[in-house]
């Protein structure tokens, strides 16, 4: 009995896609930091912004803590910032306006192949669903309002986004807030994990 070899090829092939889909899930995306926390295949690294000065600026396309910031704020620059509770004190990221970013303050980091991002972001203003997005690896956390991380002493709630894939390198992250929600945020303590040996082995 013989088989045609153009069938044979494609069954492999079909078999092939198969298995890789079945190997490499979608990322996991978190509301929730202990989740994320539980998920991380590596201890990770936090940039909290605490090691610099208040009113340092990060300039578009600059790096700070081996992450690479990437904006457009209609003039305004990225400025570590104290004015406000937060969740590792003092420091946080926000603005030259007022210390603070705005719906549709939109921008991307950049950092080295890792399995992880995530970010903490702060508001004093009443979000809701959605107001909020992360989106790495094909994948997008959304803010959840009722996932509230922390209420801080000057009623401020901490929402927590990440994203993680433990099998393809993560690279950057996109991050959105939508324009004319009509709100106000900081960010803190972003965070990233190394690649586990299995993404290691097959880069």
């Amino acid at each position: 009995m013989t088989i045609d070899r153009r069938l044979a090829s494609g069954a492999c092939a079909v078999l092939s896609t198969l298995l890789c889909g079945a190997l490499h899930a979608e990322p996991a995306v978190y509301a929730d930091q202990q989740a994320f926390a539980a998920a991380l295949p590596g201890l990770p690294t936090v940039l909290d912004f605490d090691h610099m000065a208040p009113g340092t600026t990060i300039e578009d396309a600059a790096t700070a803590g081996g992450i690479t910031f990437s904006y457009d704020f209609e003039g305004l620059s990225m400025r570590v910032a104290h004015l406000y509770a937060t969740t590792s004190s003092p420091n946080f990221l926000g603005t030259a306006d007022g210390g603070m970013f705005h719906d549709g303050d939109n921008f991307t980091l950049k950092f080295q192949p890792g399995s992880a991002i995530g970010l903490f972001f702060i508001s004093a203003d009443p979000l809701v669903d959605g107001d909020i997005k992360v989106s790495a690896g094909g994948a997008t956390a959304s803010l959840n309002a009722k996932q509230v991380q922390e209420t801080l002493p000057d009623g401020s709630r901490v929402y927590f986004l990440g994203v993680v894939d433990t099998q393809a390198p993560l690279t950057q992250a996109r991050i959105e807030a939508l324009a004319g929600g009509f709100f106000l945020y900081n960010v803190d303590d972003i965070i990233t994990a190394p690649l586990n040996a299995a993404s290691l082995a097959r880069n």
